[in-house]
């Protein structure tokens, strides 16, 4: 039988990917396993293109030997997933670590109002917040595929020289990823961010200052998917993004006045907060119907 497989084995055509636990010897859930279709009497093999040997199974299912190949076969990922891993949707959900970074400009009124030169902007350099996102998608091809993500960014704050300054943002973006058969991908997306900034300070008119800007994102992501079984992945994935940040005006109160050195009086204050720079690491799963 051994040497009959071994001389007729050609491989015609490749199905997706089985879980068989009877064969995997507990060791299912870390392993990609392809489904190959081979001529001899019709039995097929279940090949693992990265890690395992390869197994060899009757028309019914029986295990009938590890196949001595004087070349072993091979595939591509492409060819190895197979019709099984096109059409296929899936959902997922992330946590994550925002590195974040941007300037607040201030600018008074009347214009010849002084301000300090340390105290006219604020200067945030990976400022780090927790955010996540879940998102939803379809896989065209045993390479891309394409989702819908929708995250949120918590509220970073500050507090300096009398002000309280906050931002949170939500985002909704498109994203396309390719998947490379080391289980690294790369992906692109670009959407929409509403980042809401709010300024506390005791001379406001009123108890807080705040404004909600709808802003271009863009993003730019690499990371690593791990199948943990056939439907589940663990997905760690680094994600550059960009946006710019609201501007608003406030007046202040009549009473008490904010004077500079010069006595001139501050009448409003504006707030304008710049193009804001989001570095994420992130760790979550992703499901494949």
């Amino acid at each position: 039988m051994k040497k009959l497989l071994v001389s007729v084995v050609a491989i015609i055509a490749t199905v997706g990917t089985t879980m068989a636990a009877e064969t995997c010897n507990g060791g299912c859930k870390s392993k990609k396993i392809r489904v190959i279709h081979i001529t001899a009497g019709d039995p097929h093999t279940m090949y693992d293109d990265t890690q395992y040997t390869t197994t060899v199974l009757d028309s019914d299912g029986t295990v009938v030997e590890y196949p001595e190949y004087a070349e072993p076969a091979t595939l591509s990922v492409a060819s190895a997933r197979g019709s099984d891993y096109e059409g296929n949707w899936y959902v997922g959900g992330r946590v994550g670590l925002h590195l974040v970074s941007w300037k607040n400009k201030y600018k008074g009124a009347p214009s010849n109002y002084a301000f300090d030169n340390s105290e006219n902007h604020d200067d945030y350099t990976f400022e780090p917040v927790f955010g996540g996102n879940i998102f939803a998608g379809y896989r065209f091809t045993p390479n891309w595929r394409g989702d819908v993500e929708f995250g949120y960014m918590t509220q970073f704050s500050d507090s300096d020289n009398g002000f309280t300054f906050k931002l949170q943002t939500p985002y909704i973006t498109a994203n396309a990823y390719y998947d490379f058969e080391s289980g690294v991908y790369l992906g692109a997306g670009v959407g929409v961010a509403f980042p809401r900034a709010t300024m506390d300070w005791e001379y406001f008119e009123k108890d807080s200052a705040s404004e909600t800007k709808l802003s271009f994102t863009g993003a730019l992501m690499a990371g690593y998917s791990y199948n943990l079984s056939k439907s589940v992945a663990l997905d760690f994935r680094y994600r550059l993004s960009g946006f710019i940040g609201p501007k608003w005006t406030r007046n202040l109160v009549s009473d008490p006045k904010v004077q500079d050195v010069n006595g001139v009086v501050l009448e409003s204050l504006e707030t304008k907060v710049g193009f804001v720079i989001d570095n994420s690491l992130s760790l979550g799963l992703r499901y494949e119907f």
